[in-house]
Order: C-alpha cells, then structure tokens, then sequence
C-alpha cells in the first residue's frame, strides 16, 4: 500500500507544475504497459510532457512495476521516476523517432523468502521511441535504458493525448 501512495504523490507532483504553463506551448499526458527486459516484469507507465514546440518536449514520467515472482521464493517490484527529454524527427506524415535522455530515481525492493531488501538509486536515462499521431493523440513505442547501480531497460508502449487548452493560429 506504501508503494501505491509514493506513486499517487508521485503523480500529482508531475502535474501541477507542467498544469500552470500549459497555456505556452503543448501539454501531453500518457499511460502505457510497461515491460522490464532482464527480469520480465510487466507495469505500467504515465507521463506528462510539455512541448513549447513541435520539436522538442520534456517532463516527468513514472513507471510502476508490482511485486512479482522472478525466481522460486523471490520477488521484486520497481518505482521509476524519470524526468525525460525528447528531440522530435518528423520521418513521414504522422510518423515521427525521438532519441531520449534525462535523469532516474528508482526504488527497488526484494523480498526472498521472508527477507526484504530496498535499494534505491539516481541515475541517466537513455534510450529512443516512435510515435503515430492521429489527430490529438499519438500511439508509442519508446525503448529506455538507466545507467545507475540499479541499471535496467525497459520498453514501454502506450498513447499520449494533447491534454493543452486550444492554442492560437
């Protein structure tokens, strides 16, 4: 239950600040199934991006990964909270690749048999995706790695939607 509280917090703590600036420029809000690639963990992700322009976009992102069993008697479960930047390439009409990068905390905890144990550490991300828009929202695949003493890849696909008031012409 204490995990699901850091993530309710979590959350709210991403959009407030990006809510108060989304007049300027283009506000995105996402959620997507989440895969971890070394233990074959499943979750779940949300972000919300802020883009002054077409081009680029930024902002706060968690993913969320409940306990669950990778090996007789042991299980894990994984809170990412990333701040990520993309660079948007325009490739064809409504196709576009974006590399990413930004920075990571993530918690970890791992419970084998009765013993739990939390690690927690910063790190870099890295990592690109694509996107298909269809009219306010896009569909995505995003592939991230993080560089820390928790280091982890992930894939992530979901949809984003232009969450932003009507912007002037």
């Amino acid at each position: 239950m204490r995990g699901f509280k850091i993530i309710i917090i979590a959350t709210m703590l991403m959009i407030f600040p990006l809510e108060s600036i989304k007049a300027q420029g283009f506000l995105f809000g996402g959620i997507g199934g989440a895969y971890e690639l070394e233990e074959g963990l499943t979750g779940f992700n949300a972000r919300v991006f802020y883009g002054p322009n077409e081009e680029f976009c930024f902002g706060p992102e968690i993913s969320f990964f409940p306990l669950q069993e990778i090996e007789t008697d042991t299980k894990v479960s994984i809170i990412d909270l990333n701040v990520n930047a993309h660079y948007i390439f325009e490739i064809a009409p409504n196709l576009a690749v974006y590399p990413l990068s930004g920075l990571n905390f993530t918690k970890e905890k791992v419970r084998v048999i009765s013993e739990e144990e939390n690690d927690n550490a910063f790190g870099i991300n890295y990592g690109a995706g694509l996107h298909f828009e269809f009219d306010q929202w896009f569909a995505f695949a995003e592939f991230k790695g993080v560089i820390s003493e928790l280091s982890a890849e992930f894939v992530t696909i979901g949809v984003i939607f232009n969450i932003s008031s009507e912007q002037e012409e």
